[in-house]
C-alpha cells in the first residue's frame, strides 16, 4: 500500500463518531473508449473510506478489483495499467466543511463543488468534483457524483499504460480521458 490512485470525494456529517463507507452499497464506475465510438462501463468492487469529526474524508480504491466483465482485460488493466503489484490503492481525499451538513433534516441534499485531492499511480492532482449529498436517515448518508469527473491518465503516469493495452488489442486508440461516476453511502456505527 506504498502508492494510491484515484478519485472520489465526500461530503458527510459531522458526528461524534467517524463515518465509514459502506463497500456493500458504493459504486465507482469509469469508462474507456476504444476508437472513438465503443465506450464500455467498468468498476472497482474493492473501496474504503471514512470521514473524520473533523472533516478529513478519505476514499480508498483497490485497483486488483476492477470488474471489466472480460477476465483477460481485467488481467491486462491490472498489471499494463494500473501495476497493482506497485500500485494497490487509489486514493481521494478532502477537507469538508462539516458544519454544512450537521443540521441537515432527513431526506434533504446539498448539491456542493468539493476540492479533491488524488493519488494515483505515484502521481498527485486535484479536481473539484460536483457532488450531491443526502441524508436518509439519522446515521446515513449517500454522497453521489452530479456530474462525472474527467481524469486525464497523462496527470497519472498512464500514458504508457494505455498505448500497451491499445496495442495488445490491435485497436486504433484508447481514449486516454476517462469519465468517472460513483455513489457513495457512509453510516455511523
Amino acid at each position: 500500500m506504498r502508492k494510491y490512485f484515484f478519485f472520489y470525494l465526500f461530503l458527510v456529517p459531522p458526528c461524534l463518531a467517524e463515518w465509514t463507507l459502506d463497500s456493500d452499497n458504493s459504486y465507482l464506475s469509469f469508462v474507456s473508449i476504444k476508437n472513438g465510438v465503443v465506450a464500455e462501463v467498468h468498476r472497482f468492487d474493492a473501496l474504503s473510506g471514512v470521514v473524520n469529526q473533523d472533516g478529513s474524508a478519505v476514499v480508498k480504491v483497490g485497483l486488483a478489483s476492477v470488474e471489466t466483465n472480460i477476465p483477460i482485460r481485467n488481467d491486462r488493466l491490472k498489471s499494463m495499467l494500473f501495476d497493482v503489484e506497485n500500485f494497490s490503492l487509489a486514493t481521494a481525499s478532502a477537507q469538508l466543511k462539516i458544519d454544512e451538513f450537521d443540521g441537515l433534516p432527513h431526506g434533504t441534499s446539498l448539491l456542493r463543488s468539493i476540492p479533491i485531492g488524488i493519488n494515483l499511480h505515484g502521481m498527485d492532482g486535484t479536481m473539484s468534483a460536483s457532488v450531491k449529498v443526502t441524508r436518509t436517515k439519522e446515521n446515513l448518508w449517500h454522497v453521489i457524483s452530479v456530474q462525472p469527473l474527467i481524469l486525464n491518465a497523462g496527470n497519472y503516469n498512464l500514458l504508457e499504460g494505455i498505448e500497451s493495452l491499445r496495442a495488445i488489442a490491435g485497436l486504433n486508440e484508447i481514449t486516454s480521458v476517462i469519465p468517472i461516476t460513483f455513489s457513495l453511502e457512509f453510516s455511523t456505527n
